[in-house]
């Protein structure tokens, strides 16, 4: 019989573009087809055909809604994969109108891109999917319920538990070919979640997400994190700004919003405006809400606005002493960067981070302390402060890492460890193999494939991408000449002379010859 193989499609060395492949002899089954964020270098990875025969696929599983792990799964349908996508309830009924609104960017931005004058001549710029691949995708979903066993055939199968990453997150427990293996998915903050201990332990391998395996993080009580919020609103409204809150339309956005109507509700804080700048952050909620029990009205909220027109986001310029939500998380895309655009260069402004920002995004850089950006185009300085909120995130930190891994030990083959950069990564490895009860560790790369055999260490069988390490770079060569951009006028005028600002221009016009004549 042919040996089990895994093969490392993406969230390998770095956080996005989840999408694991397991081979048995009968069977293909993908974990995940999502979306790379991060560099340009590494987003364009979403447009390569995908690196496996996708006919061929049995099933898909999805572990949640966001489009790191999600995004894809259209593209992939559109390739011409036929198998079901097995996913949770809420999962089902979130990705509906995050795909569709997906689809619509992917056709918008292929129209942006083929009008610009330096494409001319060039073959057109095609999308990545369209409505019609989402409603197909769509119609390939099936629904599975959590700690139920779901028939795969010639005794294989597969389970989801809860990951209490966001609303209908899972953990995916995989048995096939007589390898029993789990994939974390994303896991949620807190203690190890807890199941009934005759389900756990004995499994020969787990993938196990990264994200914050390098960090500690204090746990924090919600009438606290709802405090500093609370302070951070009053911060910047008292001297006239306006609060920018990049999230993401899933989760990130509701728990924010969950916050702020506490807070008017008990009077924290007074009547103030409170903009979502986001028609999928409204849609999302609707879906979000039918499957949370409590909480309040979110949708008709008197201080909490939806905005849904282009014209009405605009309008938002001319407005001071507001809040405004908007996506995407880490400003690679969406409205945000249109609110950036026009507040970062107001010093009573504030920009609030409030989720994981990988490398290479605008959110990033921002975070870094740059004091110029480039935004479609435009050199924007930062005069506007910039902070962090670290008490809403939803991955689980290295202690919780680390006791949520014990909790399910032992496991007598190997530990992979994914979705993590560089850092992330080799803390929580050195943590694993100090701890007794765990297998090999492994970092694996990006396109490589191993082979899974029960009770035993895994072996690599398969060479990664000769690009992976370049793809995984904090930096590619366009953010590079983004920094260079970023206020290059005024640090040319900042020099003593035209006759040094002469030779900083000479210096660079030589050096661009120089690597051309090589």
């Amino acid at each position: 019989m042919k040996p089990l193989e895994v093969l490392f499609h993406g969230a390998a060395g770095t956080v996005t573009g989840s999408c694991f492949e397991i081979r048995s002899e009968s069977k293909v089954i993908i974990i995940d087809c999502g979306m790379f964020q991060g560099t340009r270098t590494l987003e364009a990875l979403n447009h390569e055909k995908l690196p496996f025969d996708v006919s061929a696929v049995t099933a898909v599983i999805l572990t949640h809604a966001h489009l790191d792990h999600s995004g894809r799964l259209p593209y992939l349908v559109a390739s011409g994969c036929r198998a079901p996508i097995w996913t949770t309830e809420p999962t089902a009924d979130i990705i509906e109108p995050l795909l569709l609104d997906s689809a619509k960017l992917q056709v918008a931005d292929a129209e942006r891109r083929n009008q610009r004058p330096d494409r001319l001549g060039f073959a057109p710029f095609v999308p990545l999917y369209t409505a019609d691949d989402v409603a197909t995708c769509l119609g390939q979903t099936r629904e599975a319920m959590y700690r139920t066993w779901n028939d795969l055939g010639d005794g294989d199968g597969f389970r989801l538990w809860d990951a209490r990453h966001i609303v209908g997150s899972a953990s995916v427990e995989l048995r096939l070919s007589g390898v029993r293996i789990l994939f974390s998915g994303d896991i949620g903050g807190g203690s190890a979640i807890p199941c009934p201990s005759v389900e756990l332990g004995g499994y020969d391998h787990i993938i196990c997400e990264s994200t914050y395996g390098n960090r500690h993080r204090a746990p924090v009580l919600i009438s606290d994190r709802r405090e500093q919020l609370a302070v951070h609103v009053e911060d910047v409204l008292k001297r006239g700004g306006n609060l920018l809150i990049p999230a993401f339309a899933v989760e990130r956005t509701q728990v924010i919003l969950e916050d702020l109507a506490s807070l008017f509700e008990a009077k924290r804080l007074g009547s103030i405006s409170v903009f979502v700048d986001s028609p999928l952050a409204e849609r999302i909620t609707r879906a979000t809400l039918r499957h949370r029990h409590g909480g309040f009205d979110l949708i008709d909220h008197p201080n909490i606005r939806f905005v849904h027109d282009t014209a009405e986001s605009k309008k938002l310029n001319s407005i001071t002493g507001a809040v405004i939500i908007a996506g995407s998380g880490m400003c690679q895309g969406g409205r945000i960067r249109h609110h950036l655009l026009h507040n970062l260069p107001h010093p009573k402004a504030r920009v609030l981070f409030v989720g994981f920002l990988a490398h290479g995004t605008l959110g990033a850089v921002l975070r870094d302390g740059a004091h110029h950006v480039r935004i479609s185009g435009n050199d924007v300085p930062v005069r506007a402060e910039v902070k962090a909120l670290e008490s809403y995130s939803t991955h689980a930190d290295r202690s919780a890492l680390l006791e949520w891994l014990i909790a399910r030990a032992p496991v007598s083959g190997s530990i992979f460890l994914v979705h993590g950069e560089n850092e992330s990564l080799s803390t929580l490895a050195n943590d694993v193999r100090a701890t007794t009860g765990f297998g090999a560790v492994i970092i694996p790369e990006l396109g490589s494939a191993w082979e899974l055999r029960p009770g035993r260490v895994a072996q690599n069988v398969g060479a990664p991408r000769a690009d992976a390490k370049a793809l995984i770079a904090p930096q590619d060569w366009v953010s590079g000449l983004a920094d260079i951009e970023s206020g290059l006028g005024d640090r040319l005028r900042a020099l003593p002379s035209d006759a040094a600002r002469e030779r900083a221009v000479a210096s660079i016009q030589r050096a661009l010859e120089r690597v051309e004549g090589q």
